[in-house]
């Protein structure tokens, strides 16, 4: 699947030892194949970097995108806003990733770094569904 053009695509950062992933506020995880990370409409209650491995996106049982690069962040939307999540997440293969479990104020008071490329990403990601929708309401009008 090619998750280039995707809206909903999750950003990336580089894994290093930059980013100091604190135990009490992080755990890691490892999911099976096939194995549910986090489920549509459920309540939030953190969001992951990807360390290896690759998970599906699903939207009303659909996938809709896919991704396996080392430290993509994914679970964020519904953590920041503290909403439900908007779509399933599946490991497609056996998968690693940190989990993240700080409130918005604690992960902007010890990852700051983390906090700009998400809002970056989040930008980016509403500049692009706001061309796609312009591209299809302009192809849907017809000329007088």
């Amino acid at each position: 699947m090619d998750n280039s053009t995707d809206n909903n695509l999750p950003l990336e950062i580089n894994i290093s030892s930059e980013i100091n992933i604190s135990p009490y506020s992080s755990d890691i995880r490892t999911f099976a194949k096939l194995e549910t990370i986090a489920t549509e409409g459920e309540k939030s209650n953190g969001w992951f970097i990807l360390l290896e491995g690759k998970i599906g996106v699903f939207k009303h049982k659909q996938q809709i995108a896919e991704f396996s690069k080392r430290g993509v962040v994914f679970g964020e939307l519904g953590f920041i806003l503290n909403t439900p999540r908007t779509a399933s997440l599946i490991a497609l293969e056996a998968t690693k990733a940190v989990c993240f479990y700080t409130s918005l104020n604690q992960l902007m008071r010890e990852h700051p770094d983390v906090v700009k490329i998400i809002l970056i990403n989040l930008a980016e990601r509403l500049a692009r569904t706001t061309e796609d929708f312009i591209s299809y309401v302009e192809k849907d009008i017809k000329p007088l």
